[in-house]
């Protein structure tokens, strides 16, 4: 480029400065150095129990002694009474749902709750299990076959068992997600998780 003579050395020399400051600020723009770590934040609120979203509901079979026969909410199905059912209605359960729907049994308020299905309850070879389907769920017991045809509690040929508590925990999809080592279909394993100890423990 040519200058005009009248382009002074001081003048030149005040141009290239103002070059190299303009491109040293480019730089400094483009990437500079890290800066020190910026204040911890606030804490945030404690969350709310994973078992508000468990619905846990409880259901009571008895037997009474009424004139040396039993009443009871178990009911023969079939000849002979091998298999008896106890039925409840309950809205909280829907198949379109992806609820898990789980049992437990207890002798009693207080007493540990045991997970469905058990076998051997009373007699070798017997079994409590439980079904469900839209708006309804079934507590079932088989006796084993053979000489035993009476469902548990009948008489005193199983007092402790003339009254048993059935809990139904439905359990939303989103608690599996934050469990997601657990199997959900042992539900022993899934007693263990604090979210289902407090809806075990709910006297509902």
């Amino acid at each position: 480029m040519k200058l005009p003579r009248h382009f002074s050395f001081v003048a030149m020399a005040a141009l290239c400065t103002s070059i190299m400051a303009m491109s040293g600020l480019f730089y400094s723009c483009s990437k500079g150095d890290t800066g020190p770590p910026g204040p911890q934040g606030v804490q945030g609120t404690a969350g709310i129990n994973g078992s508000a979203n468990v619905i846990s509901v409880t259901y009571t079979v008895n037997t009474t002694v009424v004139s040396k026969d039993t009443e009871s909410s178990w009911v023969p199905v079939g000849s002979p009474s091998y298999h008896w059912v106890a039925g409840f209605i309950d809205s909280n359960i829907t198949i379109s749902s992806l609820d898990l729907v789980l049992a437990y049994w207890s002798t009693g308020y207080g007493a540990d709750w045991n997970a469905l299905p058990v076998s051997s309850l009373v007699n070798n070879g017997d079994q409590m299990n439980y079904r469900y389907n839209n708006d309804s769920i079934s507590f079932t017991y088989y006796t084993g076959g053979g000489a035993y045809t009476k469902y548990p509690g009948y008489l005193a040929t199983s007092p402790a068992f003339a009254t048993l508590l059935f809990k139904v925990l439905i359990i939303p999809p989103g608690l599996a997600i934050n469990h997601p080592n657990i199997n959900w279909k042992n539900a022993s394993q899934v007693a263990a998780l604090p979210e289902i100890q407090a809806a075990l423990n709910r006297h509902q």
